[in-house]
């Protein structure tokens, strides 16, 4: 038996962690949290938490879902959908995000779709490669994915609803 082999790690996972503590820069956002400088993800203290999504919502929650999630300055557009949108780049896929002033106006624009060109989250896509069509409150997300597991996760993310205001 080895014993030098037990002594070692944790004394390596000491140093490591004592170093790490003494070493943070307290104004530095974690590097988890850093995305390209195109948009940063905002941490769950600055954006409101009021009950509707907001795009800094949007990115915090799929970093903390650990999608890494890359805001692109791109505008897009859907037609029949009226709203603005933006884009967020998943690895190999894209998310397309539309926000409402509300949950009514979100259905109402939602109705003016072709939904024969998307599908549930739980569908899987077929050869025509429909989009995933994510909805949550106010905000409509079409995902571009053929992986079964990240749309899951994505759709995950955003189906467990917006920030809720403090109690």
């Amino acid at each position: 038996m080895n014993h030098g082999r037990f002594v070692v790690r944790p004394a390596l996972l000491v140093v490591a962690l004592l170093a790490c503590k003494g070493s943070a820069d307290k104004s530095a956002p974690p590097a988890s949290v850093a995305t390209d400088s195109a948009a940063p993800v905002a941490s769950a203290n600055t954006c409101p938490s009021d009950g509707k999504w907001h795009e800094c919502s949007v990115l915090y929650r799929l970093e903390r879902s650990g999608l890494a999630p890359r805001r692109d300055s791109v505008a897009v557009t859907e037609k029949p959908l009226t709203a603005p949108g933006f884009l967020v780049r998943l690895g190999n896929a894209e998310l397309e995000v539309f926000m409402y002033p509300d949950e009514a106006a979100r259905a109402a624009d939602e109705k003016k779709l072709d939904t024969a060109q998307f599908i549930e989250p739980n569908e899987q896509p077929t050869i025509r490669r429909e989009r995933t069509l994510i909805r949550s409150v106010n905000l409509l997300g079409l995902l571009k994915s053929l992986n079964s597991h990240q749309r899951e996760r994505v759709s995950d993310a955003l189906t467990a609803g917006p920030p809720q205001p403090p109690r």
